[in-house]
């Protein structure tokens, strides 16, 4: 059975709401703390239920699944947020940002062998994302697992020199290696 033009109109309409029901309150491109007020709850929670509607239309729609994820990681939900991401990860087989976000949910829910995996997956999909290398790094660093945190700041660093954060990375981990700080928490590497 087929979609007709009227399903695939709701749908777009649907998905385009949800989307700018987030707009100033997700962040696609990295992960920001800051207060979103009882309005941007509420928007969130409205994409949310708009987002639901999208997956009812077209279950394996992995789009909808990341942003509705998005929505839930800043309304601090993150097991519902790691659902769905690990959903979309087996669905859309290419894109690096489902994984790193799955990462990053992982770590939330202090979960470091699957933050780590996720993290690897991330990699497999962009070998040589200088960003997604230090992510690497630390949650091999919060994992003890120095010498390859190590080998993969450096990586990173060596693919993009001028980037202050795989700096404070790489003396971070140089530092709990020579004993001068202590090893970051789950709370301390997402923060």
């Amino acid at each position: 059975m087929g979609v007709n033009n009227k399903e695939i109109d709701n749908f777009n309409n649907l998905f385009n709401r949800a989307i700018q029901r987030q707009k100033n309150l997700i962040f696609l491109d990295g992960y920001k703390r800051r207060p979103i007020g009882f309005f941007g709850k509420r928007k969130l929670r409205k994409s949310i239920e708009e987002f639901i509607e999208c997956l009812e239309l077209i279950p394996d729609h992995w789009q909808s699944m990341v942003l509705m994820a998005k929505s839930h990681q800043r309304l601090g939900e993150h097991r519902k947020a790691f659902e769905l991401l690990e959903k979309a990860f087996t669905i859309e087989l290419k894109n690096h940002t489902i994984p790193m976000e799955a990462s990053l949910e992982a770590m939330h829910l202090e979960k470091i062998d699957i933050a780590i995996y996720y993290s690897e997956e991330s990699l497999k999909r962009k070998p040589n994302d200088f960003s997604l290398l230090g992510n690497h790094a630390m949650n091999l660093l919060v994992a003890e697992r120095d010498n390859e945190a190590k080998l993969t700041i450096r990586k990173a660093i060596d693919l993009n020199p001028t980037d202050k954060i795989n700096q404070n990375i790489e003396k971070k981990i140089n530092e709990v290696i020579a004993g001068k700080t202590k090893r970051p928490t789950f709370r301390d590497a997402i923060g």
